[in-house]
């Protein structure tokens, strides 16, 4: 049993070593999925989209799925990413030129369609697992969370 400890100790010491090693960019690099999305879960539940009649509503449901199982973010190198961005009925990966501020934690890049500055702060991230909050335009930063699984690493 002590053996067995042991060993979880120096795994659990080693893989923390490693991921304390790395920036922040390093540890973005690879390819994350979103896997679920407190802002696509409240839109889905407002009363706006609730009282739409059924069929429209199942159209709704269904597109949004679709995002949801069509959305990732791959940081591909230190300065170049793509997001899944939605081009009128197109879901499409959008390529970008991405940095991240040291001191707050928030990735920004550009996006197309329609043209304007994205700003993401990261709240967890760890070998498997990537938390970010969305700021607005007008830089208050929301408390919907989208939850991403990685995919690829690089």
């Amino acid at each position: 049993m002590k053996t067995i400890l042991l060993y979880f100790t120096l795994f659990y010491f080693a893989t923390a070593a490693t991921s304390l090693g790395q920036s922040l960019e390093e540890q973005l690099l690879g390819k994350w999925k979103l896997v679920h999305d407190e802002g696509m879960e409240a839109f889905l539940n407002s009363l706006f989209i609730l009282q739409q009649p059924r069929e429209e509503y199942n159209k709704i449901v269904a597109v949004t799925n679709r995002v949801l199982e069509n959305s990732y973010m791959d940081f591909y190198s230190l300065d170049s990413m793509t997001s899944t961005v939605i081009d009128r009925k197109d879901i499409i990966q959008d390529k970008s030129v991405w940095n991240i501020g040291k001191a707050d934690s928030v990735i920004t890049y550009q996006i197309r369609f329609p043209p304007y500055t994205q700003q993401s702060k990261v709240l967890k991230i760890n070998e498997n697992e990537l938390i970010l909050v969305y700021i607005s335009q007008k830089q208050n930063i929301p408390t919907l969370k989208s939850t991403y699984k990685k995919v690829e690493s690089y």
